[in-house]
């Protein structure tokens, strides 16, 4: 079964910003073409998803092929779905392991599963790509929302900043974000994202951007 990654919907594809942005102003041609006629846009922030949460299960994540496509290559749509759960069960075994032992100092990257509201802000950014491993994500603050902004693209050695074809992956509504927990550490640039569902979701933000972040948060 298909799950949508992110069910608020999308703003329309057009229109522009409009009064002062107060933060990320650097970011602000990138997601211009995805704000509302009239809407305001408060700042944008740079973000990555913590790496302690890992890829949506299967049943979230996109088909790779239409209906059509798979029924045309049988046989090759059974080897992709193998090399999936092979790819999974890898990551279990070997990246998971490291990850259990840093959730006991740390906590975990996301609570209260993949159908919470953290949960659904997580698969978002992961779907940004086909292999559902993106972490880079733009949250554009708005006098109505948070936008949820992306690239597919996710050569290395390419920042967010330096990438074309910026998409909005979904949209948050100001309500469902309670509060902006900072926890960084000389080690980590770790910040919880806390939802009113209860749920948590774990991002890394770094210092200069994490003041934008606080002040554009929940008052």
């Amino acid at each position: 079964m298909s799950h949508p990654p992110y069910p608020y919907g999308t703003p329309p594809q057009h229109g522009a910003p409009y009064g002062s942005v107060q933060y990320g102003g650097e970011h602000l041609a990138e997601v211009a073409h995805l704000v509302a006629p009239g809407e305001q846009v408060r700042g944008v922030v740079d973000v990555d998803l913590c790496d302690l949460i890992r890829r949506p299960p299967r049943r979230y994540r996109k088909e790779r092929f239409g209906r059509t496509a798979d029924a045309g290559i049988g046989c090759l749509s059974l080897v992709f779905d193998f090399g999936e759960f092979v790819s999974d069960l890898v990551e279990d075994c070997t990246w998971g392991l490291i990850r259990s032992l840093r959730r006991l100092f740390r906590g975990r990257g996301l609570t209260r599963g993949w159908e919470s509201q953290a949960g659904q802000f997580a698969r978002a950014v992961r779907a940004a790509d086909n292999d559902h491993d993106n972490d880079d994500a733009l949250l554009v603050f708005t006098d109505r929302r948070i936008l949820l902004a992306g690239s597919g693209s996710n050569a290395p050695g390419r920042t967010l900043a330096d990438r074309r074809g910026t998409r909005t992956l979904g949209e948050l509504p100001y309500a469902h974000l309670v509060r902006v927990e900072p926890r960084h550490t000389w080690i980590s640039s770790r910040v919880d994202l806390h939802f009113a569902d209860g749920s948590l979701a774990a991002l890394e933000v770094y210092p200069k951007e994490l003041a934008a972040l606080v002040a554009l948060g929940p008052r």
